[in-house]
């Protein structure tokens, strides 16, 4: 009796269990030291967009705007870390109906595939614990899969509302791509997808097919084209264009510079492509043996794949993109009916795919027992704050006392300049960068050496930090800030240089 209660309490409240797992797992990001170099960038935007600066032409990163305004919104580093850990929640919430409509009543995969993604998500291996884009992008990702999936494709749907649907899901994700250029290529999938229905119909409606293609572009689109608008009225087109977009293609290049070459793409790029277009290609040709749901997930997983490898960098934030197709795939080992035993294969064929990919690609690991057992023994006091912080970053203490020593001595709209890569330091002291750069690699990937040093001598800032860890030369630099400047302080490795005059 006492079991079958159990399982009936189960069944009933598995959900809010799941939500409860993870609140465990990502209580420990609001208690993190906020020294996590992107976010130190996406938060130093966020305030200089606070101050009436425009991005891209007064200070520069190289993504689209969401992440930034939503910096910007959130105001210091709490209130994002917050709003990263409710939105997280949200996403769940959303993937969880998804996986209910595509596998009916068919509780086990429910459960499966949400708790899976619930957990991929949030542990610290993928850096679900950091507000990065990808952890942003995958709720308006997840909501047009989930809109397309449930009355998208219904002939029997009343036009004006279908072309709502393809409506709103291209703006959903023309909004995901504006977090991330490489939201994109979901986008591309349910392109794929629409492409294979049309294929599948007996009694082809080419006009149906046509008005949902152009209202999912226009949708896409529609978020773009107003960024597009905006930074015209504000003179930063050129600026946006390049930094979010053109700037984006020997960047996301540059870990891939010493690979074969083939048309001018690099060689592994160029298989990839041709990959995902055997995927495609295979369901198309079997597109009257395989369920929906798995074309949907082997087009969705295929697709991001492709996307989370695009520049060759070995940052595992970028497989997160993956996971909703990939947990999805393990709904189908409880799924019955025709052709259940190809549907069976799919999870292990992804899963092995994704292992591969993870370790043939290197991508960095982070274990993720320790970061929880450093942050519930800081919990339990069996650490101090100190201690706890030293844990993730031996420099950590030392850029909170920077930031507190340049808060004391500068007053709110001074300006500082930092040569290094702790842009966490802006937003903790409140002080804006001099110039566009908030780190040293971004002015010698792209090159912006000159503008930076003629910034300098026009703002003539009374700070400047060095880290001396940054070893790439800048001769300019260090010329004038040897004329000009005297070494005032230090803090652990950070020398703080003040004005001569």
């Amino acid at each position: 009796m006492a079991k079958k209660n159990l399982k009936k309490y189960l069944k009933k409240y598995w959900l809010v269990l799941v939500f409860i797992l993870v609140i465990f797992l990502r209580l420990p990001s609001l208690f993190e030291p906020f020294t996590y170099g992107d976010e130190g960038i996406y938060l130093a935007l966020g305030q200089a967009a606070r101050k009436g600066l425009v991005f891209y032409r007064d200070i520069h990163d190289n993504k689209p705007p969401m992440l930034y305004l939503l910096a910007g919104l959130a105001g210091d580093f709490s209130s994002y870390r917050l709003t990263a850990f409710f939105w997280s929640l949200a996403t769940i919430f959303v993937f969880y109906q998804l996986s209910k409509l595509l596998f009916k009543k068919n509780l086990p995969a429910i459960i499966t595939a949400t708790t899976i993604f619930a957990f991929l998500t949030s542990i610290h291996t993928f850096e679900g614990n950091v507000a990065n884009a990808e952890n942003f992008m995958l709720l308006p990702t997840i909501a047009a899969f989930y809109l397309i999936a449930k009355k998208g494709f219904d002939k029997k749907t009343h036009l004006l509302k279908n072309a709502k649907i393809w409506l709103l899901a291209g703006i959903l994700l023309g909004l995901a791509t504006l977090f991330k250029v490489p939201a994109a290529f979901d986008f591309i999938a349910i392109g794929a997808l629409l492409f294979i229905a049309f294929f599948k119909e007996r009694k082809k409606n080419y006009t149906r097919y046509a008005v949902r293609y152009t209202l999912l572009l226009i949708g896409f689109f529609l978020p773009i084209l107003l960024t597009l608008i905006y930074y015209t009225s504000q003179g930063a087109l050129s600026q946006y264009l390049v930094a979010a977009f053109f700037q984006n293609l020997p960047y996301l290049s540059s870990w891939a510079g010493g690979q074969s070459q083939a048309g001018g793409f690099p060689l592994l790029i160029v298989l990839r492509v041709w990959v995902v277009a055997l995927l495609i290609m295979l369901l198309f040709l079997f597109r009257k043996k395989i369920s929906f749901r798995t074309q949907l997930i082997f087009a969705w997983f295929g697709f991001s794949w492709f996307a989370a490898l695009l520049s060759s960098r070995p940052y595992p934030h970028y497989l997160i993109q993956v996971l909703p197709a990939l947990s999805l795939s393990f709904g189908l080992l409880f799924v019955k009916g025709k052709g259940f035993l190809i549907e069976k294969a799919v999870p292990a064929t992804l899963l092995v795919v994704f292992v591969a990919t993870f370790y043939s690609f290197q991508f960095w690991s982070y274990p993720s027992l320790p970061y929880y057992f450093n942050f519930y023994q800081f919990a339990l006091r069996g650490k101090s704050q100190q201690e706890y912080f030293n844990d993730f970053d031996g420099r950590a203490n030392s850029i909170y006392q920077v930031a507190d020593y340049l808060q004391v001595h500068t007053i709110p709209y001074e300006r500082i300049f930092i040569w290094g890569n702790i842009p966490s330091i802006y937003p903790l002291a409140r002080r804006l960068p001099t110039g566009r750069y908030t780190v040293a690699y971004h002015i010698i990937d792209f090159n912006g050496h000159n503008e930076t040093i003629a910034e300098l001598q026009e703002l003539n800032p009374r700070y400047i930090i060095v880290d001396p860890q940054e070893k790439r030369p800048f001769p300019k630099f260090f010329l004038w800030l040897e004329q000009r400047y005297f070494l005032a302080k230090q803090i652990g490795d950070f020398q703080i240089f003040h004005r001569l005059l």
